[in-house]
Protein backbone atom coordinates (compact mmCIF):
# COMPACT_ATOMS: atom_id res chain seq x y z
CA UNK A 1 0.00 0.00 0.00
CA UNK A 2 2.72 2.46 0.89
CA UNK A 3 4.46 2.05 -3.01
CA UNK A 4 1.14 2.18 -4.56
CA UNK A 5 0.83 5.59 -2.61
CA UNK A 6 4.21 7.01 -3.45
CA UNK A 7 3.77 6.26 -7.00
CA UNK A 8 0.12 6.66 -7.54
CA UNK A 9 1.54 10.42 -6.33
CA UNK A 10 4.43 10.71 -8.22
CA UNK A 11 2.43 9.23 -11.77
CA UNK A 12 1.36 11.46 -14.58
CA UNK A 13 -1.89 12.96 -13.41
CA UNK A 14 -4.53 13.79 -16.35
CA UNK A 15 -7.16 15.96 -16.55
CA UNK A 16 -9.74 14.32 -18.80
CA UNK A 17 -11.48 12.65 -16.41
CA UNK A 18 -11.88 9.26 -14.77
CA UNK A 19 -11.62 7.44 -17.16
CA UNK A 20 -9.17 6.63 -19.93
CA UNK A 21 -5.30 8.20 -19.65
CA UNK A 22 -6.31 8.21 -15.87
CA UNK A 23 -6.86 4.32 -15.81
CA UNK A 24 -3.82 3.90 -17.87
CA UNK A 25 -1.78 5.79 -14.96
CA UNK A 26 -3.08 4.25 -12.67
CA UNK A 27 -2.18 0.70 -13.91
CA UNK A 28 1.32 1.93 -14.47
CA UNK A 29 1.67 3.02 -11.06
CA UNK A 30 0.43 -0.48 -9.37
CA UNK A 31 2.71 -2.24 -11.74
CA UNK A 32 5.88 0.02 -11.04
CA UNK A 33 5.11 -0.34 -7.01
CA UNK A 34 4.76 -4.52 -7.30
CA UNK A 35 7.69 -4.46 -8.90
CA UNK A 36 9.58 -2.54 -6.70
CA UNK A 37 8.08 -4.18 -3.78
CA UNK A 38 10.00 -7.53 -5.62
CA UNK A 39 13.10 -5.58 -6.41
CA UNK A 40 13.60 -4.67 -2.63
CA UNK A 41 12.45 -8.00 -1.15
CA UNK A 42 15.10 -9.85 -3.74
CA UNK A 43 18.06 -7.20 -2.83
CA UNK A 44 17.31 -7.61 1.20
CA UNK A 45 17.40 -11.68 0.87
CA UNK A 46 20.25 -11.45 -0.94
CA UNK A 47 22.39 -9.50 1.08
CA UNK A 48 21.17 -10.69 4.29
CA UNK A 49 23.59 -13.90 4.36
CA UNK A 50 26.44 -11.70 3.56
CA UNK A 51 25.57 -9.27 6.54
CA UNK A 52 25.09 -11.73 9.00
CA UNK A 53 28.44 -13.27 8.51
CA UNK A 54 30.16 -10.25 9.45
CA UNK A 55 27.94 -9.50 12.87
CA UNK A 56 28.26 -13.34 13.95
CA UNK A 57 29.70 -16.54 14.63
CA UNK A 58 29.45 -19.87 14.20
CA UNK A 59 28.87 -23.31 16.44
CA UNK A 60 29.72 -26.78 14.57
CA UNK A 61 31.34 -29.89 16.30
CA UNK A 62 30.90 -33.64 16.47
CA UNK A 63 28.40 -35.87 18.23
CA UNK A 64 29.52 -39.63 19.15
CA UNK A 65 28.61 -42.40 21.17
CA UNK A 66 30.65 -43.98 23.81
CA UNK A 67 32.51 -46.17 21.57
CA UNK A 68 33.38 -43.06 19.50
CA UNK A 69 30.92 -44.20 16.45
CA UNK A 70 29.32 -40.98 14.86
CA UNK A 71 25.63 -40.30 15.94
CA UNK A 72 23.42 -39.64 12.72
CA UNK A 73 20.13 -37.67 13.55
CA UNK A 74 21.25 -36.12 16.96
CA UNK A 75 19.03 -32.82 17.80
CA UNK A 76 21.47 -30.25 18.46
CA UNK A 77 19.67 -26.80 20.58
CA UNK A 78 22.49 -23.40 21.29
CA UNK A 79 20.18 -21.38 23.26
CA UNK A 80 21.10 -17.78 23.88
CA UNK A 81 21.57 -17.19 27.70
CA UNK A 82 20.58 -13.62 28.27
CA UNK A 83 17.96 -13.65 25.23
CA UNK A 84 16.21 -17.31 25.64
CA UNK A 85 16.46 -17.44 21.50
CA UNK A 86 17.11 -20.96 20.17
CA UNK A 87 19.01 -22.29 17.19
CA UNK A 88 18.98 -26.05 16.33
CA UNK A 89 20.23 -28.26 13.70
CA UNK A 90 20.78 -32.35 13.45
CA UNK A 91 23.63 -34.48 12.85
CA UNK A 92 24.42 -36.45 9.51
CA UNK A 93 25.80 -39.73 9.23
CA UNK A 94 29.33 -38.66 10.11
CA UNK A 95 28.24 -36.98 13.24
CA UNK A 96 29.33 -33.81 12.54
CA UNK A 97 26.58 -30.70 12.47
CA UNK A 98 26.96 -26.91 11.64
CA UNK A 99 25.10 -23.70 12.73
CA UNK A 100 26.84 -21.46 10.74
CA UNK A 101 25.19 -18.09 11.53
CA UNK A 102 25.07 -17.57 15.23
CA UNK A 103 25.06 -14.14 16.84
CA UNK A 104 27.85 -13.03 19.15
CA UNK A 105 26.60 -13.45 22.74
CA UNK A 106 26.90 -16.24 25.41
CA UNK A 107 25.80 -20.15 24.98
CA UNK A 108 24.23 -23.19 26.55
CA UNK A 109 24.52 -26.36 23.45
CA UNK A 110 23.21 -29.29 24.19
CA UNK A 111 22.91 -32.56 22.15
CA UNK A 112 20.32 -35.09 22.67
CA UNK A 113 19.36 -38.60 20.40
CA UNK A 114 17.20 -41.75 21.44
CA UNK A 115 18.59 -44.24 23.43
CA UNK A 116 21.51 -42.00 24.93
CA UNK A 117 21.33 -39.16 27.49
CA UNK A 118 20.80 -35.47 26.83
CA UNK A 119 24.49 -33.74 26.80
CA UNK A 120 25.32 -30.36 27.94
CA UNK A 121 28.07 -28.73 26.72
CA UNK A 122 29.19 -25.78 29.30
CA UNK A 123 27.64 -22.58 29.03
CA UNK A 124 30.66 -20.21 26.51
CA UNK A 125 30.69 -16.98 25.06
CA UNK A 126 30.29 -16.68 21.33
CA UNK A 127 32.49 -13.71 19.63
CA UNK A 128 32.38 -11.91 16.40
CA UNK A 129 33.60 -14.00 13.89
CA UNK A 130 34.81 -17.27 15.89
CA UNK A 131 33.81 -20.59 14.76
CA UNK A 132 33.41 -22.40 17.96
CA UNK A 133 34.27 -26.26 18.34
CA UNK A 134 32.26 -28.85 20.02
CA UNK A 135 32.72 -32.39 20.70
CA UNK A 136 30.27 -34.58 22.26
CA UNK A 137 30.49 -38.05 23.20
CA UNK A 138 27.31 -39.70 24.27
CA UNK A 139 26.72 -41.75 27.23
CA UNK A 140 23.10 -44.23 27.55
CA UNK A 141 20.85 -43.65 29.39
CA UNK A 142 17.32 -41.82 29.39
CA UNK A 143 16.47 -38.93 27.47
CA UNK A 144 15.35 -37.63 30.21
CA UNK A 145 18.67 -37.33 32.58
CA UNK A 146 21.19 -34.18 31.28
CA UNK A 147 24.97 -35.23 31.17
CA UNK A 148 27.27 -32.36 31.04
CA UNK A 149 30.16 -32.49 29.30
CA UNK A 150 33.64 -32.02 31.22
CA UNK A 151 34.79 -29.72 28.80
CA UNK A 152 36.61 -26.25 28.62
CA UNK A 153 35.07 -23.18 26.45
CA UNK A 154 36.22 -23.43 22.74
CA UNK A 155 39.02 -21.65 21.50
CA UNK A 156 38.99 -18.79 19.84
CA UNK A 157 39.63 -18.96 16.01
CA UNK A 158 40.37 -22.78 15.37
CA UNK A 159 38.86 -23.53 12.23
CA UNK A 160 39.42 -20.04 10.27
CA UNK A 161 42.40 -18.35 8.98
CA UNK A 162 41.56 -14.90 10.05
CA UNK A 163 44.27 -13.09 11.92
CA UNK A 164 43.10 -10.00 14.40
CA UNK A 165 41.97 -8.96 18.05
CA UNK A 166 38.57 -8.33 20.06
CA UNK A 167 37.50 -6.12 22.62
CA UNK A 168 34.72 -7.04 24.50
CA UNK A 169 32.02 -4.17 25.58
CA UNK A 170 33.48 -4.10 29.11
CA UNK A 171 37.52 -3.58 28.12
CA UNK A 172 36.49 -0.92 25.76
CA UNK A 173 34.69 1.48 28.58
CA UNK A 174 36.93 0.36 31.17
CA UNK A 175 40.24 1.80 29.00
CA UNK A 176 41.20 5.26 28.93
CA UNK A 177 40.24 6.67 25.72
CA UNK A 178 41.39 10.32 25.99
CA UNK A 179 38.29 11.87 24.06
CA UNK A 180 36.53 8.79 24.43
CA UNK A 181 37.13 8.03 20.35
CA UNK A 182 36.40 4.54 19.87
CA UNK A 183 39.21 3.86 17.30
CA UNK A 184 41.72 4.37 19.32
CA UNK A 185 41.73 0.97 19.95
CA UNK A 186 43.02 -0.07 16.98
CA UNK A 187 46.65 0.77 18.38
CA UNK A 188 46.67 -0.92 21.03
CA UNK A 189 45.20 -4.14 20.34
CA UNK A 190 47.23 -5.90 17.27
CA UNK A 191 50.89 -5.86 16.45
CA UNK A 192 51.48 -4.07 12.98
CA UNK A 193 48.86 -1.14 13.94
CA UNK A 194 50.55 2.21 13.85
CA UNK A 195 49.73 5.81 13.10
CA UNK A 196 52.05 8.81 12.00
CA UNK A 197 48.83 11.17 13.53
CA UNK A 198 48.17 10.24 16.96
CA UNK A 199 45.98 13.43 17.41
CA UNK A 200 44.09 12.29 14.87
CA UNK A 201 42.97 9.96 17.34
CA UNK A 202 41.74 12.85 19.64
CA UNK A 203 38.82 13.88 17.87
CA UNK A 204 35.67 15.43 19.84
CA UNK A 205 33.54 14.43 16.81
CA UNK A 206 32.23 11.02 16.11
CA UNK A 207 31.60 11.23 12.60
CA UNK A 208 34.34 12.40 9.33
CA UNK A 209 37.48 13.23 10.76
CA UNK A 210 38.19 10.77 13.24
CA UNK A 211 41.71 9.11 13.14
CA UNK A 212 42.33 5.72 10.73
CA UNK A 213 45.44 3.25 11.92
CA UNK A 214 47.67 2.37 9.39
CA UNK A 215 47.48 -1.67 9.35
CA UNK A 216 50.53 -3.74 7.88
CA UNK A 217 52.34 -0.79 6.24
CA UNK A 218 49.01 0.01 4.00
CA UNK A 219 47.76 3.78 4.08
CA UNK A 220 44.98 4.94 6.20
CA UNK A 221 42.67 5.07 3.57
CA UNK A 222 42.90 1.41 2.86
CA UNK A 223 41.00 0.21 5.61
CA UNK A 224 37.14 -0.58 5.88
CA UNK A 225 35.23 0.26 8.77
CA UNK A 226 32.02 -1.91 9.24
CA UNK A 227 29.31 -1.17 11.81
CA UNK A 228 27.04 -4.04 12.56
CA UNK A 229 27.36 -5.55 8.86
CA UNK A 230 27.04 -2.43 6.94
CA UNK A 231 29.51 -0.13 5.28
CA UNK A 232 30.61 2.47 7.73
CA UNK A 233 33.11 3.87 5.01
CA UNK A 234 32.84 7.20 3.73
CA UNK A 235 33.25 7.94 0.27
CA UNK A 236 35.49 11.06 0.34
CA UNK A 237 39.07 9.54 1.04
CA UNK A 238 37.68 7.01 3.14
CA UNK A 239 37.01 8.43 6.01
CA UNK A 240 35.58 6.96 9.01
CA UNK A 241 31.42 7.38 8.74
CA UNK A 242 30.22 6.85 11.79
CA UNK A 243 31.84 6.05 15.75
CA UNK A 244 29.56 5.05 18.56
CA UNK A 245 29.73 5.13 22.23
CA UNK A 246 32.34 2.98 23.58
CA UNK A 247 29.51 2.36 25.88
CA UNK A 248 27.18 1.25 22.79
CA UNK A 249 29.33 -1.54 21.62
CA UNK A 250 29.32 -5.42 22.40
CA UNK A 251 31.93 -6.12 20.24
CA UNK A 252 34.93 -4.44 18.80
CA UNK A 253 37.26 -6.27 16.15
CA UNK A 254 40.54 -5.60 14.65
CA UNK A 255 41.00 -7.75 11.34
CA UNK A 256 44.79 -7.54 9.80
CA UNK A 257 44.84 -10.25 7.96
CA UNK A 258 43.59 -13.55 6.21
CA UNK A 259 40.20 -12.20 6.46
CA UNK A 260 37.67 -14.80 4.97
CA UNK A 261 35.56 -14.15 1.87
CA UNK A 262 32.62 -12.13 2.57
CA UNK A 263 35.09 -9.36 4.18
CA UNK A 264 36.66 -7.28 1.04
CA UNK A 265 37.21 -3.49 0.47
CA UNK A 266 40.18 -3.24 2.36
CA UNK A 267 44.51 -3.59 1.99
CA UNK A 268 45.63 -2.79 5.35
CA UNK A 269 42.63 -3.78 8.43
CA UNK A 270 39.18 -4.32 8.87
CA UNK A 271 37.63 -2.71 11.84
CA UNK A 272 34.28 -4.48 12.62
CA UNK A 273 32.25 -3.23 15.27
CA UNK A 274 28.94 -4.75 16.64
CA UNK A 275 26.48 -2.77 18.87
CA UNK A 276 24.50 -3.95 21.49
CA UNK A 277 21.56 -5.87 21.64
CA UNK A 278 18.77 -6.13 23.88
CA UNK A 279 18.30 -9.04 26.53
CA UNK A 280 15.33 -10.49 28.33
CA UNK A 281 16.13 -8.19 31.13
CA UNK A 282 16.34 -4.51 30.90
CA UNK A 283 19.51 -2.83 31.60
CA UNK A 284 21.75 0.37 30.56
CA UNK A 285 24.04 3.21 32.22
CA UNK A 286 24.16 6.61 32.06
CA UNK A 287 27.97 8.38 31.74
CA UNK A 288 30.07 11.54 31.65
CA UNK A 289 33.53 11.11 31.23
CA UNK A 290 35.34 15.07 32.33
CA UNK A 291 38.65 16.84 31.53
CA UNK A 292 39.55 19.83 32.72
CA UNK A 293 42.79 21.80 32.88
CA UNK A 294 42.90 22.04 36.45
CA UNK A 295 43.68 18.11 36.57
CA UNK A 296 46.05 17.74 33.99
CA UNK A 297 49.96 18.66 34.09
CA UNK A 298 50.96 21.46 32.04
CA UNK A 299 52.53 20.23 28.57
CA UNK A 300 56.18 20.23 27.63
CA UNK A 301 56.19 23.14 25.60
CA UNK A 302 54.33 25.53 28.18
CA UNK A 303 56.89 24.04 30.80
CA UNK A 304 60.01 25.00 29.10
CA UNK A 305 58.71 28.04 27.38
CA UNK A 306 60.57 31.57 27.17
CA UNK A 307 60.49 35.47 27.61
CA UNK A 308 63.29 37.61 26.49
CA UNK A 309 64.90 39.40 29.53
CA UNK A 310 67.40 41.96 28.77
CA UNK A 311 70.12 40.46 26.37
CA UNK A 312 69.12 36.96 26.98
CA UNK A 313 65.95 34.74 27.98
CA UNK A 314 64.22 33.49 31.33
CA UNK A 315 62.84 30.09 30.84
CA UNK A 316 59.81 28.19 32.64
CA UNK A 317 58.89 30.68 35.46
CA UNK A 318 59.82 34.22 35.54
CA UNK A 319 62.12 35.76 37.96
CA UNK A 320 58.80 36.30 40.85
CA UNK A 321 58.91 32.35 40.39
CA UNK A 322 55.12 32.50 38.53
CA UNK A 323 55.01 30.31 35.12
CA UNK A 324 55.40 31.76 32.17
CA UNK A 325 53.10 29.79 29.96
CA UNK A 326 50.51 28.14 32.51
CA UNK A 327 48.14 24.79 31.37
CA UNK A 328 46.07 26.22 28.34
CA UNK A 329 42.23 26.24 29.57
CA UNK A 330 40.60 22.75 28.60
CA UNK A 331 37.07 21.48 29.23
CA UNK A 332 35.77 18.49 27.80
CA UNK A 333 32.55 16.81 28.81
CA UNK A 334 31.96 13.23 27.14
CA UNK A 335 28.17 12.28 28.37
CA UNK A 336 24.97 9.91 27.54
CA UNK A 337 23.35 7.05 28.01
CA UNK A 338 22.30 3.49 27.05
CA UNK A 339 19.14 1.15 27.87
CA UNK A 340 17.75 -2.14 26.12
CA UNK A 341 15.54 -4.44 26.90
CA UNK A 342 12.90 -6.81 25.96
CA UNK A 343 9.60 -5.76 23.79
CA UNK A 344 8.61 -9.69 23.60
CA UNK A 345 10.31 -11.74 25.64
CA UNK A 346 12.57 -14.50 23.75
CA UNK A 347 11.55 -12.80 20.43
CA UNK A 348 11.88 -9.02 20.19
CA UNK A 349 14.63 -6.90 21.98
CA UNK A 350 15.34 -3.05 21.70
CA UNK A 351 18.49 -1.28 22.61
CA UNK A 352 19.15 2.36 22.35
CA UNK A 353 22.03 5.17 22.98
CA UNK A 354 22.61 8.71 23.29
CA UNK A 355 26.18 10.17 23.30
CA UNK A 356 27.21 13.89 23.15
CA UNK A 357 30.49 16.07 23.62
CA UNK A 358 31.18 19.35 24.47
CA UNK A 359 34.51 20.62 24.05
CA UNK A 360 36.58 23.79 24.44
CA UNK A 361 40.24 24.66 24.74
CA UNK A 362 41.55 28.07 24.70
CA UNK A 363 44.89 29.29 23.08
CA UNK A 364 47.36 30.19 25.31
CA UNK A 365 47.57 34.26 25.73
CA UNK A 366 51.06 34.00 26.08
CA UNK A 367 51.78 32.93 22.75
CA UNK A 368 50.15 35.84 21.21
CA UNK A 369 51.67 38.27 23.49
CA UNK A 370 54.84 36.90 23.48
CA UNK A 371 55.21 36.89 19.61
CA UNK A 372 53.91 40.67 19.77
CA UNK A 373 57.04 41.49 22.57
CA UNK A 374 58.93 39.63 19.60
CA UNK A 375 58.57 41.13 16.97
CA UNK A 376 58.11 44.45 18.51
CA UNK A 377 62.02 44.10 19.56
CA UNK A 378 63.00 42.95 16.41
CA UNK A 379 64.99 39.94 17.94
CA UNK A 380 66.21 37.30 16.26
CA UNK A 381 63.62 35.45 13.69
CA UNK A 382 62.99 31.95 15.71
CA UNK A 383 62.19 32.56 19.66
CA UNK A 384 64.58 29.63 21.39
CA UNK A 385 64.46 28.25 24.97
CA UNK A 386 67.46 26.93 26.93
CA UNK A 387 67.24 23.74 25.01
CA UNK A 388 67.74 25.07 21.43
CA UNK A 389 64.31 24.32 20.42
CA UNK A 390 62.11 26.83 18.42
CA UNK A 391 59.28 27.79 19.98
CA UNK A 392 57.59 30.66 17.94
CA UNK A 393 58.42 32.55 14.84
CA UNK A 394 57.89 36.01 14.38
Amino acid sequence: MLFSFLFSRLAPYSSTGSGGVGQHNSCRALMASALSFCLLTALLVAVQPACAQETSGAIVGTVVDPNGAAVNGAIITAKDVDRGTVLTTKTNDTGAFVLPIVPAGNYLVTAQAPGFGKAAFPQFTLVLNQTARLAFQMKIGEVSQTIEVNATAPILQTDTTLMGAIVDAHTAQALPLSTHNLNELTLITTPGVITPNPFGFKATQNTFGTGRPYVNGAREQENNFILDGMDNNQPDNNDVAYVPAPDAIQEYNLITGSAPADFGNYLGGVVNVSIKSGTNDYHGNLYEYIRRSGLNANSWDHNTACLPNGSGFVCGRNTDGSQIAPRTPLRYDDFGFTFGGPIIKNKLFFFADYAESLFRALHSRFYSRDLQQCCAADLQPVFQCHTGRPHAVC
